[in-house]
C-alpha cells in the first residue's frame, strides 16, 4: 500500500476499495478498471490512488490478506488437534472446512486473484503458507505410520490438488459442507493411495 490509513474514516476507505475490487472480480474479473473500482466503492479515484499506487497494488493487497487469515485459521486448527495417531483425517478435514469457508464468499475473485497478483507477492506468501502447513500436517501423518518423508512428499503433492478443487469448485452450486467432504475423500484416497 503507498499510504497507511491512520484514521478509522481512512481505513473504512481501504475497506471500501478492496470489498468493492473483490465484487468486481467476482463479476467482471480483470478487465476492471480503477474508474470502475471508485464507481462501485462510492469513492473518488483519487482516494483509490491516496492507498493505492494502482490497480495491482489493489490486487496484491487482497491476495496477501486472503492468504494470511486463511493461514491464521487454518493454525488455529491444527492449534487445537495435538498429533496423535489416526487424527489426520479429522484435522484435514477441519483444515479444508477452513479454506473452503475462506473462499465461499468471494471464490471466483480469489481465483482470479492467484493470476492477477504479483508472482513475488502471491508465490512467496503461498509458498511459505504451503510450507508451513505442509511440516504441521505432516507431523500427523508421521504419527499414523508415514516416514518423515514420505509425509512432506505426498502432502506436496496433494496440497496444491485441494487449493485448485477449492478455488475451481467454490461458487459452483455446492454447499461448502458438500464441497470439504468432496475434497477431503479426494484428498484421502490419494494419501492411502500414496502409502
Amino acid at each position: 500500500m503507498r499510504k497507511k490509513p491512520r484514521q478509522q474514516r481512512s481505513s473504512f476507505t481501504v475497506e471500501v476499495i478492496l470489498e468493492a475490487t473483490t465484487q468486481l472480480l467476482d463479476t467482471e474479473g480483470d478487465a476492471l478498471t480503477t474508474n470502475r473500482i471508485a464507481e462501485t466503492a462510492g469513492v473518488s479515484v483519487g482516494s483509490i490512488y491516496q492507498y493505492f499506487g494502482d490497480k495491482q497494488a489493489i490486487f496484491d493487497e487482497l491476495a496477501a490478506r486472503h492468504l494470511v487469515a486463511a493461514e491464521a485459521k487454518m493454525v488455529a486448527v491444527l492449534d487445537a488437534h495435538p498429533v496423535r495417531p489416526a487424527t489426520w483425517p479429522t484435522v484435514l478435514s477441519e483444515v479444508v472446512a477452513v479454506a473452503v469457508a475462506e473462499n465461499s464468499t468471494h471464490g471466483r475473485a480469489h481465483g482470479r486473484l492467484r493470476e492477477l497478483a504479483s508472482p513475488g507477492v502471491v508465490g512467496e506468501l503461498y509458498a511459505g503458507l504451503a510450507t508451513r502447513l505442509i511440516a504441521r500436517l505432516s507431523d500427523h501423518l508421521v504419527a499414523d505410520g508415514w516416514t518423515p518423508d514420505d509425509a512432506v512428499a505426498d502432502l506436496r503433492l496433494v496440497f496444491p490438488a485441494i487449493d485448485a478443487q477449492i478455488h475451481q469448485l467454490t461458487g459452483t452450486g455446492l454447499e461448502a459442507a458438500e464441497l470439504a467432504e468432496q475434497i477431503v475423500a479426494y484428498t484421502e484416497g490419494a494419501l492411502r493411495g500414496r502409502r
